[in-house]
């Protein structure tokens, strides 16, 4: 850690574990809005591929759409309703096959 102090690690360490809870509230909701049964068949569609679970695999689609979040965070707006469009954009492409 050369140009990094341990204070600065830490606080960046922090930042991630929040954002990774704010996927994981997101997902949830998500999910709870679509009605997406326990399980792990959203995994391969729209997860990573590692991911044990649903809510899983919806929060690592969020970390790839984070740019919907902060868009959302800067003009003050709750970014659910883009994120709920773009994934129902996303899982209706996949269920047609597209």
């Amino acid at each position: 850690m050369p140009n990094k102090t341990l204070e600065s690690v830490l606080e960046e360490q922090t930042k991630a574990k929040a954002q990774k809870r704010e996927f994981r509230m997101l997902a949830t909701l998500l999910a709870h809005q679509f009605h997406v049964s326990v399980g792990d068949h959203l995994v391969p569609m729209i997860g990573s591929g590692t991911e044990q679970n649903n809510i899983e695999a919806i929060a690592y689609w969020l970390a790839q759409h984070g740019h919907y979040i902060e868009e959302a965070k800067t003009t003050k707006l709750d970014p659910l309703n883009q994120l709920h469009n773009e994934l129902n954009k996303q899982l209706l492409r996949l269920e047609i096959g597209g």
